[in-house]
């Protein structure tokens, strides 16, 4: 019986430490993804700046 809460313990552990791990990719992910949209801003101003030419 005392193992019963040491492997829930175990499991509520290791499923925290994934899911660190998985905010942290998120994080990064969405970060990639701001800056790869802030470029194609910025390439899009510059073409409407050539075309006002």
């Amino acid at each position: 019986m005392k193992r019963i809460p040491w492997f829930i313990a175990a499991a509520a552990v290791c499923a925290a430490l994934a899911g660190c791990n998985t905010w942290s990719g998120v994080k990064q992910d969405a970060k990639e993804v701001g800056q790869a949209a802030g470029k194609g801003i910025e390439k899009a101003g510059e073409k409407i700046q050539d075309v006002a030419k």
